[in-house]
């Protein structure tokens, strides 16, 4: 039974040691447990082993809760659904014109490299209709099909998180 409880012990603390450069937390990492335990040095097993039973990490990744707010796909989501809504205007005739610095900022958001871009700026140009399909399309609308428009496209969608 000891060997067991020292293997288990050993393993924690492996594992708490490999999250440990997760970033404003302590050694477990975010989720549940970094809310509840802190960052006390000996408690990252807890905070650890919450995390692992809960599967707080995961989900506190994936929402942008539970200190995992850096690169929550939620959060992006977010930024990008702002960004479109604040600029909709601007957005639209950068897509008809297939270029211009706001659409150039919204690749961004989308994490896309310089390179694929252009390949961007004409697909979304191309399909200006399908995006803008009549006036009273709301900016979350038009996010939404401009998502789905290039993420149809195998290159864009391997070089942006659409």
């Amino acid at each position: 039974m000891k060997k067991i409880t020292a293997l288990a012990l050993t393993f924690g603390l492996t594992f708490a040691a490999g999250v440990a450069s997760a970033a404003p937390y302590a050694m477990a990492g975010c989720g549940l447990g970094s809310v509840i335990i802190g960052a006390d040095g000996f408690m990252q097993i807890f905070a650890a082993t919450t995390n692992g039973t809960f599967a707080s990490q995961t989900f506190g990744i994936t929402t942008g809760t539970s200190n995992c707010v850096r690169s929550g796909v939620v959060l992006a989501d977010k930024e990008q659904e702002a960004f479109f809504e604040s600029n909709y205007a601007e957005l639209s005739g950068d897509i008809a014109r297939g270029g211009g610095e706001h659409l150039e900022a919204l690749s961004g958001l989308f994490g896309c490299d310089a390179e694929i871009r252009p390949v961007l700026f004409q697909k979304a140009q191309a399909s200006y209709e399908t995006i803008f399909p009549s006036e009273q399309t709301t900016s979350i609308q038009a996010l939404y099909l401009l998502k789905v428009t290039l993420s149809q496209d195998e290159r864009i969608a391997a070089a942006c998180v659409l």
